[in-house]
């Protein structure tokens, strides 16, 4: 009995192993492109279930998908209402596998493995892909027939099979199932998958067990239904440490699943031909098939069902969640450097793109306040500069988060191309670091200034308020830039640049002419150049920004 059991559980790591196999293999071919879908195509709600049943066919787990629509959620690139729908086709796109599985091509399972594992010695990562996705199809059938071939030899022990009697679900004379044996099906699903941490390989236990003999067709299709339910854990898991926009995404997922359940659960009530409805229904679909095809098509039968019955419910579905979990902070946070995001590099890459602007955004704000503190009698400046310390201090923890983010992102499986935009970040980010710096030394030079109770020349002020105009226009657009500006708007940046220098270089030799005709004293002089030289430093980190800005991606 005990080599038994550690056979069929032998043939579940295998079956488990390569359902992965295949995941990883279909993302190192399309992956990455596939989970993009799942943010570019959310605005319609039709559109974002098929996104969210395709990737979820590709990367072979409902639960990683729903994680990564929960990422998206808290880094504020989907909508509540966006991620239901998603959540509604991954359900649907889970179904792929039980399908696969359902079929009998034991046949080709030696031949997927040495084709597959001969493909990934090859260099190049689309045949690589291809490759690790064909092996993992043959460890997939392969641990399947070894659970079935065990469990068909348990199913003849009488010990075993009593076990299966206790949750057993068999129509009465009148063709209705008890309501204690639907349950006790259901919490066992549901538990088994809360255990397994994995929807698609429950299913597939479901289909060995039916296989061997070891369920019937209505026990199979409660295990499934409790299976659905318990699958959504893992996104209530994930959204733990999320925004409450998240939060409330993962529980539309549960709220999602239970209700397709019990709606299945009232359908039992209805009997035609001395059996429940739905099942006439999976028996209309399965034609003559055997009953692991009829687990397969009750599966994906029950979440088409469901999704079609719940999708004019998405608007109060959404609702109802924002009614449980309401945002109660004035303005929701969202977690733009979201680790989740990293799994998906392009996207991750767009992402600190935002976080980088942001953080110049910051940046700038602090150097320029700094600027006009000059004018002593902007009162709403001076309560500002009150807070120039602790505005330095999120810049320079920006600057660690962003770096910190770039790092983990070098660790994962990037393009050469994605690979070279990770320094031009890291360096636009320094430079977006010292501008914030910069507004510390200005503060320092005007308190000097302010101190000595002097100030510059009329001449003087009038070319410092002019460069700082400029200046300003320059950072501007170098902000828009990073929110996906073209090649015009880097030209004008650059050009802007330039003409600070031009500028910069002009003011000085006609104040060193102000100077020797003492037209004003050295001391402030002296103050005046250096003012100069930070307005020409602050301008060229824009610039270096704004030139490094065409080497990766802009993210809005």
């Amino acid at each position: 009995m005990i080599g038994l059991l550690l056979g069929v559980l032998g043939g579940l790591a295998i079956f488990v192993y390569g359902m992965k196999l295949m995941g990883d293999g279909l993302h190192l071919v399309a992956g990455e492109r596939m989970r993009s879908i799942l943010r570019l195509f959310s605005a319609n709600r039709f559109v974002a279930i098929c996104s969210g049943a395709v990737v979820t066919a590709v990367v072979q787990s409902s639960s990683a998908s729903t994680v990564m629509v929960i990422g998206f959620v808290n880094a504020g690139l989907l909508t509540l209402v966006q991620s239901i729908g998603i959540i509604f086709g991954a359900n649907i796109g889970t179904t792929i596998t039980a399908q696969l599985v359902a079929f009998n091509i034991q046949g080709l399972v030696m031949p997927a493995l040495a084709i597959g594992l001969a493909m990934t010695f090859f260099k190049g990562r689309r045949i690589n892909g291809w490759g690790v996705t064909i092996l993992g199809f043959g460890f997939l059938f392969l641990g399947m027939g070894m659970m079935g071939e065990e469990l068909k030899v348990l199913g003849k022990d009488e010990a075993f099979r009593s076990m299966f009697r206790l949750f057993e679900c068999v129509p009465d004379a009148s063709g209705r199932l008890s309501m204690g044996s639907m349950v006790g099906a259901f919490c066992v699903g549901m538990i088994a998958t809360l255990l397994i941490q994995s929807s698609s390989a429950c299913t597939g236990i479901i289909l060995a067990l039916g296989a061997s003999g070891l369920l019937n067709i209505y026990t199979a299709v409660l295990l499934v239904i409790g299976s659905n339910v318990g699958t959504t854990v893992t996104a209530q898991l994930a959204a733990m440490t999320a925004n409450r926009v998240a939060k409330q995404a993962a529980l539309a997922h549960t709220l999602f699943n239970f209700c397709g359940g019990l709606m299945i659960f009232i359908s039992f009530a209805f009997v035609i031909g001395g059996e429940p409805v739905f099942f006439k229904l999976v028996r209309y679909f399965s034609s003559d098939g055997d009953l692991p095809r009829q687990i397969a098509n009750a599966h994906t039968l029950f979440n088409v069902i469901t999704t079609v019955l719940l999708v004019p419910f998405i608007g109060p579905l959404a609702a109802l969640c924002e009614r449980v979990l309401p945002v109660k902070e004035a303005k929701v946070k969202f977690r733009r450097l979201e680790p989740i995001l990293l799994d998906t590099p392009s996207v991750a890459l767009q992402q600190t793109t935002t976080a980088l602007r942001k953080m110049l955004g910051k940046a700038w704000l602090s150097v320029y306040c700094a600027f006009k503190l000059y004018d002593r009698s902007d009162k709403e400046n001076i309560e500002f500069s009150t807070r120039l310390d602790d505005l330095e201090r999120a810049i320079d923890e920006r600057q660690a988060d962003i770096s910190s983010y770039l790092a983990r992102l070098m660790e994962k499986a990037i393009s050469h191309e994605q690979a070279e935009h990770i320094p031009m970040l890291l360096h636009c980010v320094n430079d977006a670091e010292r501008i914030g710096d910069h507004a510390s030394v200005v503060r320092r030079i005007l308190d000097t200034l302010q101190e000595g109770e002097k100030k510059l020349s009329s001449l003087a002020e009038g070319e410092y308020w002019h460069l700082l105009d400029i200046l300003a226009k320059q950072a501007q657009n170098t902000l828009s830039l990073l929110a996906g500006g073209g090649d015009a708007l880097r030209e004008q940046v650059l050009s802007q640049k330039d003409e600070i220098v031009s500028l910069v270089v002009k003011y000085e030799k006609e104040h060193l002419l102000r100077l020797r005709e003492k037209l004003c004293s050295a001391e402030t002089g002296v103050i005046y150049i250096e003012l100069l030289s930070e307005i020409r430093k602050v301008s060229r980190h824009l610039a270096n920004i704004a030139e490094r800005n065409n080497a990766f991606y802009g993210g809005k």
